[in-house]
Protein backbone atom coordinates (compact mmCIF):
# COMPACT_ATOMS: atom_id res chain seq x y z
CA UNK A 1 0.00 0.00 0.00
CA UNK A 2 1.20 3.48 -0.85
CA UNK A 3 2.16 5.90 1.88
CA UNK A 4 1.26 9.58 2.04
CA UNK A 5 4.84 10.61 1.31
CA UNK A 6 4.67 8.81 -2.04
CA UNK A 7 2.62 11.65 -3.57
CA UNK A 8 2.44 15.38 -3.26
CA UNK A 9 -0.99 16.71 -2.23
CA UNK A 10 -1.64 17.80 -5.82
CA UNK A 11 -0.67 14.41 -7.21
CA UNK A 12 -2.79 12.59 -4.65
CA UNK A 13 -5.88 14.66 -5.37
CA UNK A 14 -5.48 14.00 -9.08
CA UNK A 15 -5.05 10.30 -8.36
CA UNK A 16 -8.24 10.28 -6.29
CA UNK A 17 -10.18 11.83 -9.17
CA UNK A 18 -8.69 9.45 -11.73
CA UNK A 19 -9.54 6.38 -9.67
CA UNK A 20 -13.01 7.70 -8.84
CA UNK A 21 -13.66 8.24 -12.55
CA UNK A 22 -12.41 4.73 -13.29
CA UNK A 23 -14.79 3.22 -10.74
CA UNK A 24 -17.77 5.16 -12.12
CA UNK A 25 -16.95 4.46 -15.76
CA UNK A 26 -16.28 0.75 -15.32
CA UNK A 27 -18.59 -0.24 -12.46
CA UNK A 28 -21.17 2.52 -12.08
CA UNK A 29 -21.87 5.35 -9.67
CA UNK A 30 -23.33 3.08 -6.98
CA UNK A 31 -19.97 1.32 -6.65
CA UNK A 32 -18.12 4.51 -5.75
CA UNK A 33 -17.66 4.42 -1.97
CA UNK A 34 -14.95 5.87 0.23
CA UNK A 35 -13.61 2.39 0.96
CA UNK A 36 -13.57 1.34 -2.70
CA UNK A 37 -11.89 4.58 -3.69
CA UNK A 38 -9.31 4.33 -0.89
CA UNK A 39 -8.45 0.78 -1.96
CA UNK A 40 -8.04 1.89 -5.56
CA UNK A 41 -5.81 4.80 -4.58
CA UNK A 42 -3.82 2.80 -2.05
CA UNK A 43 -4.52 5.01 0.96
CA UNK A 44 -6.94 4.86 3.89
CA UNK A 45 -10.49 6.26 3.63
CA UNK A 46 -9.44 9.00 6.02
CA UNK A 47 -7.03 10.28 3.40
CA UNK A 48 -9.91 10.80 0.97
CA UNK A 49 -11.66 12.95 3.55
CA UNK A 50 -8.56 15.09 3.95
CA UNK A 51 -9.35 16.37 0.48
CA UNK A 52 -13.13 16.06 0.30
CA UNK A 53 -15.90 16.69 2.80
CA UNK A 54 -17.87 13.72 1.50
CA UNK A 55 -18.23 11.50 -1.56
CA UNK A 56 -20.69 13.92 -3.14
CA UNK A 57 -17.85 16.43 -3.32
CA UNK A 58 -15.69 13.85 -5.14
CA UNK A 59 -18.48 13.26 -7.65
CA UNK A 60 -18.91 16.99 -8.06
CA UNK A 61 -15.28 17.32 -9.17
CA UNK A 62 -15.75 14.44 -11.61
CA UNK A 63 -18.87 16.09 -12.99
CA UNK A 64 -16.95 19.32 -13.42
CA UNK A 65 -14.46 17.47 -15.62
CA UNK A 66 -17.32 15.79 -17.52
CA UNK A 67 -18.87 19.18 -18.28
CA UNK A 68 -15.49 20.35 -19.55
CA UNK A 69 -15.22 17.41 -21.91
CA UNK A 70 -18.75 18.01 -23.21
CA UNK A 71 -17.99 21.70 -23.69
CA UNK A 72 -14.85 20.92 -25.69
CA UNK A 73 -16.72 18.37 -27.82
CA UNK A 74 -19.46 20.87 -28.65
CA UNK A 75 -16.94 23.49 -29.73
CA UNK A 76 -15.10 20.95 -31.88
CA UNK A 77 -18.28 19.74 -33.58
CA UNK A 78 -19.40 23.19 -34.72
CA UNK A 79 -15.97 24.38 -35.78
CA UNK A 80 -15.99 25.54 -39.42
CA UNK A 81 -19.61 24.46 -39.94
CA UNK A 82 -22.00 26.68 -41.91
CA UNK A 83 -24.65 28.53 -39.99
CA UNK A 84 -28.38 27.78 -39.81
CA UNK A 85 -29.70 24.39 -38.80
CA UNK A 86 -26.52 22.41 -39.60
CA UNK A 87 -24.63 24.05 -36.75
CA UNK A 88 -27.44 23.67 -34.23
CA UNK A 89 -27.97 20.07 -35.33
CA UNK A 90 -24.28 19.34 -34.75
CA UNK A 91 -24.62 20.58 -31.15
CA UNK A 92 -27.69 18.41 -30.57
CA UNK A 93 -26.03 15.34 -32.05
CA UNK A 94 -22.91 15.98 -29.94
CA UNK A 95 -24.96 15.99 -26.74
CA UNK A 96 -26.78 12.73 -27.47
CA UNK A 97 -23.66 11.01 -28.78
CA UNK A 98 -21.61 12.10 -25.77
CA UNK A 99 -24.21 10.63 -23.43
CA UNK A 100 -24.29 7.41 -25.45
CA UNK A 101 -20.50 6.96 -25.42
CA UNK A 102 -20.08 8.15 -21.82
CA UNK A 103 -23.30 6.83 -20.30
CA UNK A 104 -22.09 6.36 -16.74
CA UNK A 105 -20.36 9.73 -16.58
CA UNK A 106 -23.49 11.38 -17.99
CA UNK A 107 -25.72 9.57 -15.49
CA UNK A 108 -23.47 10.68 -12.62
CA UNK A 109 -23.81 14.26 -13.82
CA UNK A 110 -27.56 14.25 -13.37
CA UNK A 111 -27.73 11.87 -10.43
CA UNK A 112 -26.03 14.35 -8.11
CA UNK A 113 -26.56 17.84 -9.51
CA UNK A 114 -30.14 18.22 -8.27
CA UNK A 115 -29.20 17.26 -4.72
CA UNK A 116 -26.22 19.59 -4.75
CA UNK A 117 -28.36 22.47 -6.04
CA UNK A 118 -30.84 22.05 -3.19
CA UNK A 119 -28.00 22.21 -0.71
CA UNK A 120 -26.56 25.27 -2.41
CA UNK A 121 -23.30 23.42 -2.88
CA UNK A 122 -22.51 24.06 -6.53
CA UNK A 123 -19.32 26.13 -6.57
CA UNK A 124 -19.09 29.22 -8.72
CA UNK A 125 -16.73 27.65 -11.25
CA UNK A 126 -19.12 24.71 -11.65
CA UNK A 127 -22.01 27.09 -12.32
CA UNK A 128 -19.83 28.94 -14.81
CA UNK A 129 -19.11 25.73 -16.69
CA UNK A 130 -22.83 24.97 -16.90
CA UNK A 131 -23.43 28.49 -18.17
CA UNK A 132 -20.71 28.04 -20.81
CA UNK A 133 -22.58 25.11 -22.31
CA UNK A 134 -25.79 27.11 -22.64
CA UNK A 135 -23.78 30.03 -23.97
CA UNK A 136 -22.64 27.94 -26.94
CA UNK A 137 -26.26 27.24 -27.85
CA UNK A 138 -27.35 30.84 -27.32
CA UNK A 139 -24.45 32.22 -29.38
CA UNK A 140 -25.20 29.78 -32.19
CA UNK A 141 -28.88 30.72 -32.22
CA UNK A 142 -28.01 34.42 -32.42
CA UNK A 143 -25.52 33.75 -35.23
CA UNK A 144 -28.07 31.78 -37.22
CA UNK A 145 -31.24 33.79 -36.68
CA UNK A 146 -32.54 37.26 -35.95
CA UNK A 147 -33.33 36.63 -32.30
CA UNK A 148 -33.07 38.64 -29.09
CA UNK A 149 -30.78 37.67 -26.23
CA UNK A 150 -33.78 36.83 -24.06
CA UNK A 151 -35.37 34.66 -26.74
CA UNK A 152 -32.05 32.93 -27.40
CA UNK A 153 -31.70 32.09 -23.71
CA UNK A 154 -35.25 30.73 -23.49
CA UNK A 155 -34.93 28.77 -26.73
CA UNK A 156 -31.60 27.27 -25.70
CA UNK A 157 -33.09 25.92 -22.49
CA UNK A 158 -36.23 24.63 -24.18
CA UNK A 159 -34.19 22.81 -26.83
CA UNK A 160 -31.92 21.36 -24.15
CA UNK A 161 -34.92 20.10 -22.16
CA UNK A 162 -36.33 18.36 -25.25
CA UNK A 163 -32.91 16.97 -26.11
CA UNK A 164 -32.41 15.74 -22.57
CA UNK A 165 -35.66 13.79 -22.79
CA UNK A 166 -34.58 12.19 -26.06
CA UNK A 167 -31.27 11.26 -24.48
CA UNK A 168 -32.89 9.66 -21.43
CA UNK A 169 -35.18 7.57 -23.64
CA UNK A 170 -32.20 6.54 -25.76
CA UNK A 171 -30.08 5.44 -22.82
CA UNK A 172 -33.03 3.58 -21.28
CA UNK A 173 -33.58 1.72 -24.55
CA UNK A 174 -37.13 3.06 -24.78
CA UNK A 175 -36.93 5.27 -27.85
CA UNK A 176 -38.30 2.52 -30.09
CA UNK A 177 -41.36 2.25 -27.86
CA UNK A 178 -42.54 5.56 -29.29
CA UNK A 179 -41.82 4.50 -32.86
CA UNK A 180 -38.39 6.05 -33.39
CA UNK A 181 -35.41 3.95 -34.44
CA UNK A 182 -32.61 6.27 -33.39
CA UNK A 183 -32.24 9.65 -31.65
CA UNK A 184 -30.91 11.62 -34.61
CA UNK A 185 -34.24 11.13 -36.41
CA UNK A 186 -36.13 12.73 -33.55
CA UNK A 187 -33.60 15.55 -33.27
CA UNK A 188 -34.05 16.33 -36.97
CA UNK A 189 -37.83 16.58 -36.59
CA UNK A 190 -37.52 18.66 -33.42
CA UNK A 191 -35.21 21.21 -35.00
CA UNK A 192 -37.07 21.41 -38.30
CA UNK A 193 -40.42 21.98 -36.60
CA UNK A 194 -39.35 24.28 -33.80
CA UNK A 195 -36.75 26.39 -35.57
CA UNK A 196 -38.84 26.81 -38.71
CA UNK A 197 -40.31 29.92 -37.10
CA UNK A 198 -36.89 31.59 -37.32
CA UNK A 199 -36.01 30.47 -40.84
Amino acid sequence: MARRKDHTPEELKQLIIQEAENIIYTKGLNKLTARALANAVGYTPGTIYNFYKDMDAVIQDINYETLGRLHSLCLEKIKDLPLKIAKIKALAYAYVDFAHHNARAWEALFATTRKDEKRGRLPKQYQQRLAQLFQIIEDTLRECFVISDDEAAKTARLLWACLHGITVLTLDGRLQLIGVDEPHQMIDVLLQRYLAVYL
